[in-house]
């Protein structure tokens, strides 16, 4: 499964960064939820920024929806 392959590499990619977290929406991998929290010094600070992402079921030849 394609979705899986990516999530992993997804979750390894951003592991030390405390600012990205990358989670399942629900009890799949193809709906995910991805939190980008502002870094200080930026005009993001303290800001959560929240992305939901739906993997349709021919992907990876059609891309995410969002």
């Amino acid at each position: 499964m394609r979705e899986e392959t990516d999530y992993t590499e997804a979750i390894e990619s951003y592991k030390d960064d405390s600012n990205i977290i990358i989670e399942p929406w629900g009890r799949s991998i193809d709906h995910l939820r991805l939190t980008i929290i502002g870094k200080d010094g930026t005009p993001y600070y303290k800001g959560k920024f929240i992305f939901e992402i739906k993997f349709p079921e021919n992907y990876p030849f059609a891309p995410p929806l969002n």
